[in-house]
């Protein structure tokens, strides 16, 4: 039976001097290992740590599954050189010439992609037995995710169409760069499909009966060179808010 196995957890992580933007990174392994996203630079390492924990090195992916090709889900994909990058011809030809409100789209990232052994997939697509694609255009103009049938139920790992819990909620990512309502349509059909998510900025959940968000891992965080000193001590004034915007923000 196909095993989803959680390598890095995602995380909605923003300050007002820029993002942090930690893409979740899920393998897949049935009759191939099939890696979804690949987050970027500052994760480098520890994503060739936590597969060498698992037993494996980079060569020993099969597919590399882009959920979409913003700079934070694709930036590593040099690490696997041997794997196929599977991507929506949609997002593939978007990236070429993004829009210019688009800032998650870096104008660099096609000739990244452009260099690897790209397979285009779409809606409906079989990557291996039980692993299905669904296109969730919205976040991104060709954004997809991945269905998968594991022992455990039908599970949808699913890039930022539906980044964290709280898009369950609102309905909405928190950020669109392509289209609101194709956003909007494309969280009601994960829910629809799925009954346990992996989000492309948080950490694995299921979603009950009614809505309520139930996560399935724990998770911690350690930040290192934390400023300790106050405004009155000739440091940094530091805040810090536990819940995340709901506004939507739309770069369109």
């Amino acid at each position: 039976m196909t095993k989803i196995d959680t390598v890095m957890q995602g995380f909605s992580l923003g300050t007002d001097q820029g993002n942090i933007a930690f893409c979740g990174v899920t393998l897949i392994e049935g009759t191939k290992r099939i890696l979804v996203d690949v987050a970027h630079g500052g994760r480098r390492q520890l994503l060739v740590q936590r597969l060498q924990e698992r037993g494996l090195t980079p060569d020993d992916i099969d597919y590399v599954f882009l959920t979409h090709a913003h700079w934070d889900h694709m930036i590593n994909i040099d690490l696997f050189p041997n794997a196929k990058v599977l991507i929506h011809p949609v997002e593939r030809e978007y990236a070429k010439n993004p829009s210019e409100k688009d800032w998650a789209t870096l104008k660099y990232a096609t000739l990244a992609l452009e260099s690897h052994d790209l397979q285009e997939v779409r809606e409906g697509d079989e990557i291996d037995d039980g692993v299905r694609v669904l296109e969730t255009p919205g976040h991104s103009k060709g954004s997809m995710a991945l269905i998968v049938r594991s022992e455990s139920g039908t599970a949808a790992i699913c890039g930022d169409a539906l980044p964290n819990g709280l898009s369950v909620a609102t309905g909405l990512p928190r950020i669109v760069f392509w289209d609101i309502d194709d956003a909007r349509k494309s969280i009601r059909k994960l829910l629809d499909t799925a009954k346990d998510f992996y989000p492309g900025h948080d950490r694995p959940f299921r979603v009950e009966d009614g809505g309520r968000v139930q996560y399935l891992e724990r998770t911690s965080v350690k930040v290192f060179g934390w400023p300790d000193a106050g405004e009155g001590d000739g440091g940094p004034g530091l805040s810090y808010a536990a819940e995340l915007p709901r506004e939507t923000q739309v770069f369109v």
